[in-house]
């Protein structure tokens, strides 16, 4: 029999806790200027991502619940979970020093490989491909971001 990764009330939990990020991060930005897409203030980025926040959360906590084959559900879980906590803190720590796209190509790497599971080739490639066509994106809106060991200016 499958069981859930998380019981309904932890999925539920889970998505109210994302949710107060979410609604701290719009209620932080919303003293910043926003600006426009074509000059985005310093408010803009923050601001589209607590909306996402808000909006990924409760998708999750109407979402109905992943079932894994019993025995796996525990480990598998816990195992993602920590993955992807280690590596977020991993990249927060190491981004200033290492620079945006190392950094952004390793964690896309990490998550596509790891959670997604895909093989290794499509993983680094999309990795390098994303994480070089956001730093392309970022910096063309006049973002700041670390180049790091790379730097591409």
């Amino acid at each position: 029999m499958a069981q859930p990764l998380l019981s309904a009330s932890g999925e539920r939990a889970a998505a109210a806790v994302l949710a107060a990020f979410g609604v701290t991060a719009l209620y932080k930005a919303s003293t910043l200027p926003f600006g426009s897409v074509r000059e985005p203030g310093s408010g803009f980025f923050p601001i589209l991502i607590g909306a996402a926040l808000v909006l990924f959360a409760v998708v999750s906590f109407f979402a109905p619940s992943r079932k894994l084959p019993e025995g796996e559900a525990a480990a598998h879980g816990d195992w993602l979970v920590w993955s992807v906590v280690i590596a977020l803190v991993a990249y927060a720590l190491a981004l200033p020093r290492v620079g945006f796209v190392p950094c952004t190509a390793a964690i896309v790497l990490i998550l596509l490989r790891g959670v997604g599971a895909l093989p290794w080739r499509s993983s680094l490639a999309i990795a390098v491909i994303a994480a070089v066509a956001c730093y392309a994106f970022f910096t063309r809106l006049g973002v700041p971001l670390p180049p790091g060991i790379l730097a591409f200016r």
